[in-house]
């Protein structure tokens, strides 16, 4: 809840403006009129005319304006009936009469107008959640309308597929054609396209953790629609604004988000009130206000569901946890695990469904495969058959050398063909057993990785914290029970994670760096370990991907320290040079001498990982003189 991307789609032909003596006088027009073309371009005039006024009639005129022989006409009216259905959220219907009219318009070679209205298609899967099939659609007419030098409907489709990009987790892509799209925008000075473009820009590039730019791009879309007077574009605005600074300057954060609520509540709009809401809880939780950031996520929730609303019970156990009301906090704690095991079973369901589709599409294939096989025997024996009507007509002698060459070259034909399809069909099934037991087999794998990284550094962490009970002051004693309380919880958590199949990135979300700095403080803390985090150089956010695997690599090597290398101080250093990330892990411990150490799973866990990344792993020790582990990246 705290960050979120905002999509606007750019309604591709500006509307006309009803005039109420304009529809009287058609209306009279059309009455008598006798002409069937003209009374299907008198229609279609009305259809236009009620586009913002009364969807209903405007459909039922362009309805009858399809009553005509003009393939123009009939694309026209066509068209007009999709945007209609698309304004009323009818998208399949939308889509139908989008796709009638790109076949008239094919039919008379009208290519602009079926770039355009391919606009409107691929605004149709964009909101279906198509995001794939968006981009194609799109890239088909900027094709064209690059070609021609029409950089208005360029950059339309430039926004809808930044759009699409955004929601598939590309930002990179999405940032690209914003900019390019923002770039036209500016140019032709079309400020209602611009108020639209700079926040979305500005949460892409939240989004991509470039905060910087998010503020940069957000004040300026401030500062237009100020001008502008657009209390609507504001509100989200604001919104956006209050999400980029919460980490930073959280007085400025408080007060975009409360301009954002007002804003709301002036234009009476519900969609994004939920973030402010969420995103001020926040604020206040993390100031450990837990009275008034209750207040705001129970404001939140009845207005979210799914995994927000997941997100919003998790909350609320953590505000009555710091009330100390922990029955009821035991209460959203329950109602996350029911919520969350309600969705992974939905989340399962669909997966099981692809996977049965699948299924029935492979048997299909096979089927048709041996259908084939049969249909070509049954059309080299029709061959057969007119060879030998063919050579009946020629000499006796001839006929039956023709039949006997024929025959021979149509069986080793079949025989060929035959054996090349039951190669084809035993492939196939081989294929489909190598992929079942390649998924089981990696199923395994990620299980084992999953307990063993997930669940060894918390486990070596609660040892710690009860040695250190035995030695503790009673003052400290208390602490140390509600901080093995609060470990055991996470560790009964990552448990019911593994056993969800859970993907667990909630803590490398915000970045490698600040999580190891989060680890170490934790494990800092039991004051039998001090661990300092040092970023050289790092200014860059590394891919996701990576950044999950050194994550893991680290927690590893930490278990490692605690469990065996008897050390008071650990350091771990960041740095990067041509595009190499180079972390060094160094403990004062007791050291080992590597030549002569059986290294367990932990460190096969590691190289594998480390393959991943087609990066480079060394370790310098010895008895006595602590352990060096230096890992280089690529990035």
């Amino acid at each position: 809840m705290k960050n979120s991307t905002f999509i606007f789609l750019f309604l591709y032909i500006t509307h006309v403006i009803a005039q109420p003596n304009e529809i009287d006088s058609l209306l009279l027009l059309l009455d008598s009129e006798q002409n069937k073309y003209e009374a299907a371009t008198i229609n279609l005039q009305l259809a236009k005319l009620h586009e913002r006024i009364d969807f209903e009639k405007g459909k039922r005129f362009a309805k009858n304006a399809l009553i005509t022989d003009s393939d123009s006409l009939m694309a026209e009216a066509s068209n007009q009936l999709g945007r209609l259905y698309f304004y009323t959220a009818q998208l399949d219907s939308a889509e139908l009469y989008f796709e009638r009219a790109k076949k008239y318009l094919t039919k008379i070679h009208d290519e602009k107008r079926v770039a355009i209205i391919n606009i409107g298609i691929g605004a149709i899967q964009l909101r279906q959640g198509d995001y794939n099939k968006t981009i194609r659609t799109l890239t088909e007419s900027v094709s064209y309308f690059e070609k021609t030098g029409d950089d208005l409907n360029t950059a339309k489709c430039y926004s809808n597929m930044s759009a699409a990009f955004a929601e598939l987790g590309d930002y990179t892509s999405a940032i690209e054609y914003n900019e390019k799209a923002l770039q036209i925008f500016k140019q032709q000075k079309l400020k209602q396209f611009q108020v639209i473009t700079l926040p979305n820009l500005a949460a892409q590039h939240l989004k991509n953790g470039d905060t910087l730019k998010a503020i940069n791009y957000g004040l300026d879309a401030e500062k237009l629609a100020l001008s502008m007077g657009n209390k609507r574009s504001l509100s989200i605005i604001y919104n956006n604004l209050g999400s980029a600074y919460l980490d930073i300057d959280e007085e400025k954060a408080k007060d975009y988000l409360q301009k954002t609520i007002a804003l709301k509540k002036e234009l009476n709009l519900k969609n994004g009130t939920e973030i402010a809401l969420g995103n001020l809880g926040y604020l206040y939780l993390k100031k450990k206000d837990y009275k008034t950031a209750l207040e705001y996520y129970k404001l939140v929730e009845p207005q979210v569901n799914g995994k927000q609303l997941v997100f919003t019970y998790n909350q609320l156990q953590k505000c009555y946890n710091g009330l100390r009301q922990y029955q009821t906090a035991l209460y959203y704690s329950e109602k996350s695990r029911i919520l969350n095991d309600s969705i992974l079973n939905s989340e399962n369901q669909k997966v099981f469904t692809e996977i049965k589709t699948k299924y029935e599409t492979e048997k299909k294939e096979k089927e048709i495969l041996e259908l084939q096989s049969k249909n070509l025997e049954v059309d080299n024996k029709r061959i057969q058959n007119q060879n030998l009507l063919f050579a009946s007509l020629v000499i006796l002698l001839l006929t039956y050398l023709l039949v006997y060459f024929f025959t021979k070259r149509a069986r080793q034909k079949q025989k060929i063909a035959q054996n090349k399809l039951l190669n084809k069909l035993k492939n196939q099934e081989l294929n489909g057993i190598d992929a079942i037991i390649e998924a089981q087999e990696k199923e395994r794998s990620r299980i084992a990785d999953d307990l063993h990284d997930n669940l060894g550094s918390r486990i070596a962490t609660i040892k710690m914290y009860i040695n250190e009970l035995d030695t503790s002051p009673e003052k400290e004693k208390t602490e140390l029970i509600e901080k093995l309380k609060t470990i055991s919880e996470k560790t009964y958590g990552e448990v019911r994670k593994i056993a969800h199949n859970k993907y667990s990135g909630t803590l490398i979300s915000q970045g490698l760096i600040p999580a190891m700095v989060v680890i170490a403080n934790q494990l800092s803390s039991t004051k039998q370990l001090n661990i300092k985090v040092v970023n050289i150089n790092v200014k860059q956010r590394i891919k996701n991907s990576i950044e999950i695997q050194v994550f893991r690599i680290i927690q590893e090597l930490l278990t490692n320290i605690i469990k065996h290398a008897k050390a008071s101080e650990a350091i771990i250093q960041f740095s990067e040079d041509d595009n190499i990330l180079n972390v060094m892990i160094e403990d004062n411990g007791k050291g080992f001498e590597t030549k002569q150490t059986n290294f367990g799973f932990g460190l096969t866990n590691i190289e594998k990982r480390i393959d991943i990344l087609n990066g480079n792993l060394v370790i310098d020790s010895s008895e006595h003189n602590g352990t060096t582990v230096i890992l280089t990246i690529p990035l």
